[in-house]
């Protein structure tokens, strides 16, 4: 989706959703790392690399010009008001976004690859995909480090290795009922 794809009222109402979900009195400040983590296909940025429209640590030099997909962007700090200020992504290092089926991927800055693996993190992943594995449907919890992908599982990890643009992970049960990741193709939409 880029801005020209959307009607400028249209993009205008689905931003304005968006910000309606953050918490109040919670903003990005001097917070920029989502610039690093995230991909942006508006501009083929790749995640784990600086955007080139990024100021760091003041924010976004087209601002006013920025795609849809930044836009409506918010990590979970700034929606989840549990999440304290150790979880700001300038602070961890990494930034947090919920996926379709509530699942969870922790983006990390490369610059700090084992970030996710601090207290109090790593002990509130292994405990959140505890309870991701108990619900219905699983939820999944993933660390990505640019294209490198981490499941965390309750009684373990698995290192995916790098999954591109056009894959995705996909978690399977075997038949002595564990659990294996392993890449697929994503589907084409036509």
């Amino acid at each position: 989706m880029t801005a020209e794809t959307i009607p400028s009222p249209q993009a205008a109402d689905v931003a304005a959703r968006a910000l309606s979900r953050v918490v109040a009195g919670r903003a990005c400040g001097s917070c920029t790392l989502c610039c690093k983590v995230i991909a942006v296909a508006d501009f083929a940025k790749l995640p784990g690399v600086w955007c080139s429209h990024c100021i760091r640590g003041k924010g976004c030099g087209i601002y006013a010009k920025r795609p849809t997909d930044c836009r409506i962007f918010f990590c979970e700090w700034m929606l989840t008001s549990s999440l304290g200020a150790d979880w700001k992504p300038e602070r961890a290092k990494f930034a947090l976004m919920m996926g379709e089926g509530g699942h969870l991927t922790a983006f990390v800055d490369p610059g700090f690859p084992a970030a996710w693996r601090s207290a109090p993190y790593f002990e509130t992943f292994k405990r959140w995909s505890l309870e991701g594995a108990r619900a219905a449907p699983a939820r999944i919890i993933t660390i990505r480090i640019a294209t490198r992908v981490i499941v965390i599982l309750p009684d373990r990890e698995i290192d995916v290795g790098h999954v591109g643009p056009e894959e995705s992970v996909q978690l399977a049960s075997t038949p002595g009922g564990g659990i294996e990741a392993r890449k697929i193709a994503r589907p084409q939409i036509t």
